[in-house]
């Protein structure tokens, strides 16, 4: 197991590796030119259902080596089980979350999920944001960001490097505590030698590959829905009508409108019966 010593594991400095003044000060000044609304309430970039499969395809080989030193070895043993764990790809573009389902649930409201930007232009500074713009591990306070949005948690985000030494993604984790900081640290650090590791032993082959097909159908899909959105496709999937929905629900009509969609929107579809056969070959019913 890769954390065998996780009681001798010490808390790392993270003082170090905070981000100074003047760095950050360049990093608002370029949100404020761009037009980053600090008030910003939910990410306002998320890639479409069909997108994201590209996605999660082209990067097979990122998520059949870091997901399970993630799920198996460094979110066990975090104290807090919201904190929030984020792989991302080189550009910024989330593949994989794993956190309680609460957590995850309120990230969903806030468009956060496989296929969100975390990008400086899109959400403003932020810790994956700054990593991938100083090309190292970077650990930034709640107040610290530029959006309220991110303003309750404190953040490490450290880049995953290839074999060739290459940039190819970026490991963040996030939390409402300061106190875990220098804890999470050291398991972040622990985490990335190991994925590093892991990734040069690993062979660029159809057969090395193949396993990522079993994982892409379980942990990566996550819940792509909210909890009203999944209710609402179960009762369109049985056959209720608009209004029997909003009455079995208790909610207008126009909201049930919306909620139809936004799923529309997340899967990539323009209408109930291809809305339906979606959910079926995803197994959204099946939750």
């Amino acid at each position: 197991m890769l954390f065998e010593q996780l009681k001798q594991l010490k808390k790392a400095d993270y003082d170090k590796f905070l981000i100074p003044s003047q760095i950050l000060e360049a990093s608002y000044k370029r949100c404020r030119d761009k037009g980053v609304k600090v008030e910003l309430a939910q990410m306002p970039r998320i890639l479409s259902h069909p997108e994201v499969d590209k996605l999660l395809e082209k990067y097979k080989l990122l998520l059949l080596v870091a997901w399970p030193v993630i799920s198996e070895d460094l979110y066990p043993n975090f104290t807090d089980e919201d904190q929030l764990i984020i792989l991302c790809n080189h550009e910024g573009y989330a593949v994989a979350l794993m956190s309680s389902p609460k957590a995850l649930e309120l990230c969903y409201s806030m468009n956060i999920g496989p296929g969100t930007c975390f990008r400086e232009e899109v959400c403003g500074t932020n810790a994956i944001a700054l990593a991938m713009s100083l090309g190292k591990t970077v650990v930034i306070r709640g107040e610290q960001h530029y959006c309220r949005l991110f303003k309750d948690w404190s953040c490490i985000a450290a880049p995953l490097r290839g074999p060739g030494g290459d940039i190819i993604g970026y490991l963040d984790v996030s939390m409402d505590s300061e106190e875990e900081l220098g804890h999470t640290l050291a398991l972040v650090q622990l985490a990335v030698k190991y994925i590093e590791e892991k990734m040069g032993e690993k062979q660029l082959s159809d057969e090395s590959l193949k396993g990522a097909d079993i994982l892409l159908d379980n942990p990566f899909k996550l819940r792509i829905l909210s909890i009203r959105e999944r209710e609402v496709i179960r009762l369109m999937a049985g056959g209720q009508t608009i209004s029997e929905i909003a009455k079995a629900m208790r909610i207008s009509q126009e909201t049930v409108k919306t909620y139809c969609k936004r799923i529309y929107k997340k899967l990539g579809v323009n209408r109930k019966s291809d809305c339906l056969k979606k959910a079926r070959e995803l197994r959204l019913l099946d939750e």
